[in-house]
């Protein structure tokens, strides 16, 4: 465009110079002037020749800004452009396909992983205060959220003052190449560890084959001088083979010295072979030279020690065999093996046995080992001594016969042993088991046998264990048992509801009592907390915490509600439930249902109010008849002979008599049911009871003199030392009746009834 603007100015000059030239007569035109106009022209048209090359330059430019603008956008990896703040302002495809299409006005924080945005912005920091940083490794998100490893080449765009006004930002996606770079790091690691395996294996193979042709050129060396004389050894070679002198000078000794006493066979050539014995040991050896002096003889194994090159000393087994007259000998072959180890072990086992054996006696038990055998048979090999304090049998007798000791089990207790060796012999495992056995002189005993099963290689099943004696603490477990089952029992059959409630509020235990008077089942509320209407209430979890505390409570009345919904009135006593250590388990409760009671107060308070309101009605009568003239009135017998507070009043002598009262002397009880009730040793005197229903009820040793039972049912009542002098007993129903020692003088009564009733021969009638 300013090209554009320069030529149409240019254009407009050359125009003014033409018309200035024309315009001014040539006749006047001085030759300055003419020079000035011809040079003006010429700069006019050189300008224009300029003008137009930098046209076409542009052009080029134009062409080129294009081609980079295309270079750009469809470059194969990621480039935008970002203020100072990293707020991106342009992007290429690649970007916006990486990074998302609206890349565009974002921050490029918003797409660097969480955890590596403060490292982000530390960077960026940077760059903002003019470190020159050009690349950076990040984890990046993808639009969809998925991770990815980025490469960040940066340039930054300053203004003149050198301020950060842009950054340019190169991104490419490496997590394919570090993917491979990792996997190619790992190959490097497996192949270097190969490498170095295989390098380990040459350097030993190496050394091997270095030891092997040192030790082949030196059994060469001997193998060329004395071949006659090893192809005779060979024939009485055991482990470790020297020649000897008469005078015990060694002439030759094996390769195999080396391995057994660390010499090398030159190294003991022509020395004494007693430097090399143990001098607790020579006279063994010199004892066998002497013989060797007499005739030619081959000597028995003679067991010597024999100096190691560390100084130590090593068991060989020694024969000694003369061939002092073989011309390819012409020496003493001492062909030793090695024993240290087998000397080791048959020291350690007569140690262990030493062990065992002290460990066996000081043991309250027996020590053995049983063995099935594959054809069925059973054998002890071994029983310790303490058999015999045990059970009074003999260990040569139980080997003899292992049967004997499955007799010596409590006939009870033989079953479950039986079951237990089965199980033993089956499982191969450790088994312990308790059980009861029956001494030779009849002692009964609680043992424990701890044995461990296990398979051999020919096929037995072999049984190591030990048996103790643990009759003490068997029958403090039975008594303990026994005390177990007797307060289960007590629990179980208990008519109060028993539960436990841990500290943590949950039901360790329900009896049946429990379930009936709440209605939750044991399996509802065991293991969980209370049911949570049981629960609710902050008193409740007030007593809870006080009796954690050590506060108890002791026939506290309240009130707890049950599953259906229904509240009962119930007594209630806490206790904390310890285990041996005085660790608090649990809370115990105790909880009793009173509602009959409370309904059974709360009639005797109704009817007592019943009563004190008659009683006020008859008194406010009396003194209306005393004002009138009527005398005195007996208003509680005037109550008590009404008939229509006949009901009212059976009910309240069971309530008074329930309370502790024996006196009811002229009560009206007409009609009234007292059957089943428990009345003995109660003063009826004068009271009325035709027509009412004592069947069943006990009446033992009670006041009956003067009552009125005409017509009453007192089948199979108890009257057994009953006073019932003058009653009336007339159409009453005896049935059954117990009259067994009753005062019957003047009875009115009817001879029939008497046919049916229990009599003795004091009956006074």
């Amino acid at each position: 465009m300013v090209l554009s603007v320069c030529h149409e100015l240019l254009d407009a000059s050359v125009q003014n110079l033409q018309k200035l030239q024309a315009a001014i007569d040539p006749a006047t035109q001085s030759g300055e002037l003419r020079a000035v106009v011809s040079a003006l022209s010429e700069s006019f048209a050189s300008l224009q020749k300029a003008i137009a090359q930098v046209e076409t330059q542009q052009e080029a430019i134009a062409t080129d800004c294009h081609n980079y603008r295309e270079l750009f956008e469809f470059a194969p990896d990621g480039y935008f452009v970002t203020d100072e703040t990293g707020i991106v302002q342009s992007a290429n495809r690649a970007a916006t396909v990486i990074l998302g299409s609206d890349l565009i006005g974002q921050n490029l924080k918003e797409y660097v992983l969480p955890a590596n945005q403060e490292q982000f912005q530390r960077f960026l920091g940077q760059l903002q205060r003019g470190q020159n940083l050009k690349s950076l490794d990040l984890k990046m998100l993808f639009p969809t959220g998925q991770p990815f490893d980025a490469t960040f080449t940066i340039l930054s765009v300053r203004d003149g003052n050198g301020k950060v006004v842009a950054l340019r930002w190169w991104i490419q996606d490496t997590t394919e190449r570090k993917q491979d770079e990792e996997q190619l790091w790992r190959a490097n690691q497996q192949l270097e560890i190969r490498l170095a395996s295989l390098n380990a294996k040459m350097n030993l193979l190496e050394r091997q084959i270095r030891s092997e042709r040192e030790e082949q050129s030196r059994v060469a060396r001997h193998l060329a001088h004395n071949e006659g004389k090893l192809r005779a050894l060979m024939q009485h070679s055991s482990d470790i083979v020297n020649i000897i002198d008469t005078d015990a000078s060694i002439q030759y000794c094996s390769p195999s010295v080396f391995r057994i006493l660390g010499f090398q066979p030159e190294d003991i050539v022509g020395k004494k072979l007693v430097q090399f014995i143990h001098p607790d040991d020579l006279p063994i050896f010199q004892s066998f030279l002497s013989q060797s002096q007499q005739a030619i003889s081959i000597s028995p194994p003679m067991v010597m020690r024999y100096r190691h090159i560390n100084g130590d000393w090593v068991y060989l087994e020694s024969v000694c065999n003369d061939l002092v007259q073989d011309p390819n000998i012409q020496g003493i072959v001492i062909n030793s093996r090695d024993i240290t180890d087998r000397k080791r072990t048959q020291t350690a086992l007569q140690e262990s046995e030493l062990r065992l054996a002290a460990i066996a006696a000081s043991m309250p038990g027996t020590f053995y080992r049983l063995v099935w055998n594959p054809d069925g048979t059973v054998t002890l090999p071994f029983i310790s001594d303490g058999l015999i304090e045990l059970t009074g049998m003999q260990p040569k007798q139980a080997m003899a016969r292992p049967d004997r000791l499955a007799d010596l089990v409590y006939l009870d207790d033989r079953e479950q042993f039986e079951a237990m060796v089965r199980a033993g012999i089956e499982k191969l495992a450790t088994f312990r088991r308790e059980f009861r056995i029956v001494t030779k002189s009849g002692e009964v005993k609680w043992v424990q046998d701890i044995a461990r099963y296990y398979r051999s290689e020919d096929g037995s099943t072999i049984a190591d264990g030990v048996c103790i004696d643990i009759s003490e603490r068997g029958d403090v477990e039975s008594e303990l048992q026994r005390a177990h089952e007797l307060l289960q029992a007590v629990v179980r059959s208990s008519p109060v509801s028993i539960d436990i409630i841990s500290p943590e509020g949950k039901v360790l235990l329900w009896n049946p009592a429990a379930e009936k008077i709440f209605g939750w089942s044991a399996a509802e509320v065991i293991g969980n907390p209370l049911p949570v209407t049981m629960s609710q209430s902050d008193s409740e979890f007030q007593v809870f915490l006080e009796t954690l505390a050590g506060d108890g409570l002791n026939a506290v009345e309240t009130v707890y509600p049950c599953k259906d919904g229904t509240t009962l009135d119930v007594s209630l006593s806490t206790a904390q439930v310890k285990d041996a250590e005085g660790k608090i388990l649990g809370v115990l409760r105790i909880i009793e249902d009173i509602s009959d009671r409370k309904r059974k107060e709360a009639e005797l308070r109704r009817l007592e109010s019943l009563v004190n309101a008659q009683t006020a009605t008859e008194l406010s009568l009396h003194e209306a008849a005393q004002k009138n003239g009527n005398g005195s009135f007996n208003f509680m017998s005037a109550y008590l002979q009404n008939g229509t507070s006949a009901l009212a009043s059976g009910q309240l002598l069971l309530s008074q008599y329930a309370s502790g009262k024996r006196e009811f002397l002229g009560w009206n009880l007409c009609g009234v049911s007292l059957a089943n009730a428990d009345l003995q040793q109660s003063n009826l005197s004068g009271s009325q009871l035709n027509g009412s229903d004592l069947g069943n009820t006990n009446l033992q040793r009670a006041n009956l003199r003067g009552v009125d039972l005409r017509g009453a049912n007192l089948h199979k009542a108890n009257l057994n030392g009953t006073d019932l002098r003058g009653a009336d007993l007339r159409g009453a129903d005896l049935h059954d009746a117990d009259l067994r020692d009753a005062n019957l003088m003047g009875v009115s009564i009817d001879e029939a009834a008497l046919a049916g009733a229990i009599l003795s021969g004091e009956n006074v009638v």
